[in-house]
């Protein structure tokens, strides 16, 4: 979209606070309510896909339906034109959260050599999985859960010093038609959290958001990705195929049982992950000899422990010094800073938004 074009409809547009291969955020002002709010503009060929309005409309009605304060509120959605061009644009209006991302932050502390403390590691896991959890009730799975998608809001520190963890873009993924197939290299960060499933053509369900959550974990404590690649089809095939390098070869101060907590959310087959988000938080909480918060419910108490993996799948000592990784298994093929840019720079201060 030209910024030419300083307005849609009620809103003033001030700033672009990123831009992807599926879309582009805005911070804007509501001139009618007198507030900021951010405005995710859709980058769908509308005449090339005469089913899109009927899908936007469907899929941005049950996304604005969820109501969770963890999940970002949409306020409104629309199709519209503008005076410089002829195709109609689709763009939704959610809240404005002032932080970083979850992304910014592991950069920052893998670049310091530091990974967050298990306080913290299960307080961030918790809000985000009673969020998750009640989209899954809700009928509405993420699709594309990646740190980039998490906001951190620093108006909200009370639980998550880092900032409350606020998840955007729920069924996103799913309103764009977004597949394996699809994806471009301006897309990247996606391929890094995507899903066997999901590479294989399958829609995903509750359990390839879970695999997402073990790609975070693993990166959280290690600072890289299980998989990475210099093309998305490189990353693709390692998730179909390879098998993850323990984290522990990464990060040898891992308990054993939060590197096993990792590898069954990241298991090959959806029916081997964890059921649900908050058993997998109740799990971590354990690995790291902490209390299973209260919160969770009892959808932290699950078979998922009768099932879990009992052996890794590279084996190792505490205490030992890391072996090198191979290239194959998808560490350290290209650096992480460059995986995860931002497209666009925002100003000083501003929420930086990766889509």
């Amino acid at each position: 979209m030209s910024t030419n074009s300083q307005r849609l409809g009620k809103y003033e547009l001030l700033e672009r606070l990123g831009q992807g291969g599926m879309a582009e955020v805005w911070k804007a002002r509501d001139t009618l309510l007198q507030r900021y709010v951010a405005i995710k503009i859709l980058h769908a060929n509308l005449q090339e896909d005469p089913n899109f309005i009927t899908r936007f409309e469907r899929e941005a009605q049950l996304i604005a339906s969820l109501h969770h304060p963890n999940i970002v509120q949409i306020h409104d959605f629309q199709i519209t034109r503008i005076p410089e061009s002829t195709t109609p644009i689709a763009y939704m209006v959610m809240d404005y959260i002032e932080g970083g991302t979850l992304d910014e932050y592991i950069a920052s502390t893998s670049a310091r050599g530091k990974i967050p403390s298990p306080t913290q590691i299960v307080h961030l896991f918790t809000s985000m999985s009673l969020a998750i959890d009640y989209a899954h009730q809700q009928g509405m799975i993420h699709r594309d859960i990646k740190p980039a998608n998490i906001l951190l809001d620093k108006n909200n520190t009370t639980r998550n010093p880092m900032g409350e963890p606020i998840l955007t873009d729920f069924g996103v993924a799913k309103l764009l038609g977004v597949t394996s197939s699809t994806l471009s290299a301006s897309q990247l960060g996606t391929p890094l959290y995507v899903s066997p499933e999901q590479v294989r053509g399958y829609p995903g369900n509750e359990r390839s958001d879970i695999y997402a959550l073990g790609v975070i974990l693993y990166e959280m404590v290690t600072g890289v990705p299980p998989f990475r690649g210099d093309t998305a089809v490189n990353v693709f095939t390692q998730h179909l195929n390879v098998t993850p390098t323990s984290p522990a070869l990464i990060n040898p101060s891992l308990p054993t049982a939060l590197t096993l907590v990792i590898l069954k959310a990241l298991a090959k087959d959806p029916n081997e992950r964890f059921a649900s988000a908050a058993s997998m938080t109740a799990a971590i909480a354990e690995a790291l000899n902490m209390p299973v918060p209260e919160s969770l419910g009892q959808a932290a108490y699950s078979q998922d422990e009768a099932n879990m993996p009992t052996y890794l799948h590279s084996p190792w000592q505490l205490g030992t010094a890391p072996l090198p990784p191979s290239s194959t298994s998808g560490v350290d093929v290209i650096n992480r800073a460059a995986l995860h840019a931002t497209p666009s720079a925002p100003s000083s201060g501003a929420q930086v938004y990766q889509v």
